[in-house]
């Protein structure tokens, strides 16, 4: 049987439990669900209301319902691990849900004091079968040096194997900001790769989301183009040349974007060498960044065939609403891939892209 790694998998936060580990003085500013209001999500946060600009599809159960019902998989690490056996899914690397939420967070301490208390819970989950359960550290980026101590500690303490924060503009900083270099100097130590993660939220500094008038336009944006944003950012800035192990992972997104988003990158060395400071990118992204696919995508076996057949990953999204389950790894299988680009997209190429350490952790 081929290796399959999901991932892109989620983790549904139990948000009393995360305040409840905050220091007194913090406990207040979380992030607090209101409910609803005429279908758009409402939290406090840091003493303000903010509500979802429109009403999420699934409604409520929007991050916990996969193919539209409800699955407690992503808060019971039990029902998880059946999850895995019933897809054929050997382990689960896992990312935040409201977590990615915290971007909205102003204060650069509340935030460090959320994401901390939300990786103590994540270890948790994940020892139930830490060769199964896989944890990605999730990061304060508001301060890039406390986000780079969250991730060595992370690594350390529970044997995370890489950070996600988002793509986005968050606390003034895109992702290319010098500041960060603090967090990339440490990933790339560590060997631990960077995880950039989408998620469509409305008053976050978001990438096209001013010209639409609905959540699909929003949501349909958001992903793709704030990944495309942060690749062409990093890439001027010459982060991967100045890191030389760093990997990143622009995730959720799907993935037929990745070849012609890469060529034109790279054609532009040739009209403004200049403004490339790590100098020519050509045969960088498609070797140290990392995509997913959406299940149904039509253009993955494309992508594959024009240089990323190394570089896709199979992602459930498990247990958001718009996720395929049951059947996720069954309907990669009846794409009738060839069989090593298969076996490459199914596990493989999460295994080079998490490194040893997952390897370590999975037995392989």
């Amino acid at each position: 049987m081929s290796l399959v790694i999901d991932a892109d998998g989620h983790v549904e936060e139990d948000m009393d439990a995360l305040r409840a580990r905050l220091p007194d003085d913090l406990r207040d500013l979380a992030p607090v669900w209101l409910g609803d209001k005429d279908g758009r999500v409402q939290y406090a946060l840091e003493g303000r209301v903010w509500t979802g600009r429109y009403p999420y599809p699934g409604g409520m159960k929007n991050h916990v319902s996969a193919g539209g019902e409800r699955r407690e998989g992503g808060k019971d690490p039990k029902v998880r691990l059946a999850v895995l056996e019933d897809e054929g899914i050997d382990a689960a690397v896992l990312f935040p849900s409201t977590g990615l939420l915290f971007g909205l967070l102003e204060r650069a301490d509340v935030a460090n004091a959320c994401c901390v208390a939300y990786n103590d819970l994540l270890a948790e989950y994940c020892a139930s079968d830490p060769s199964k359960l896989v944890g990605v550290a999730l990061l304060p980026q508001q301060d890039p040096a406390l986000a780079a101590a969250e991730l060595e500690r992370c690594v350390h303490q529970y044997d995370f194997v890489a950070g996600v924060m988002r793509p986005n503009r968050i606390g003034g900083r895109t992702v290319d900001d010098p500041a960060f270099d603090v967090l990339y100097e440490t990933a790339d130590r560590l060997d631990a790769p960077i995880m950039l993660h989408e998620a469509y939220n409305s008053g976050m500094d978001t990438v096209g989301v001013d010209r639409m008038v609905s959540y699909a336009g929003c949501h349909i944006i958001s992903h793709p183009f704030e990944q495309m944003t942060a690749m062409v950012s990093l890439t001027l800035a010459g982060v991967f040349q100045r890191f030389p192990q760093l990997r990143i992972g622009f995730f959720e997104a799907g993935c037929g974007w990745a070849p012609t988003w890469a060529d034109r990158i790279e054609e532009h060395f040739e009209l403004a060498p200049d403004d490339f400071l790590g100098g020519d990118p050509k045969g960088v992204l498609n070797t140290r960044s990392y995509v997913t696919f959406e299940l149904e995508e039509p253009g993955l076996g494309s992508t594959c065939e024009q240089g990323w057949a190394d570089n896709v990953c199979f992602a459930s999204d498990y247990p958001h609403f718009d996720a395929v389950y049951p059947g996720a790894v069954k309907s990669v299988k009846e794409r009738q891939l060839p069989a090593d680009v298969e076996e490459k997209i199914l596990g493989l190429n999460a295994l080079t892209l998490y490194g040893p350490r997952l390897a370590r952790l999975i037995g392989r």
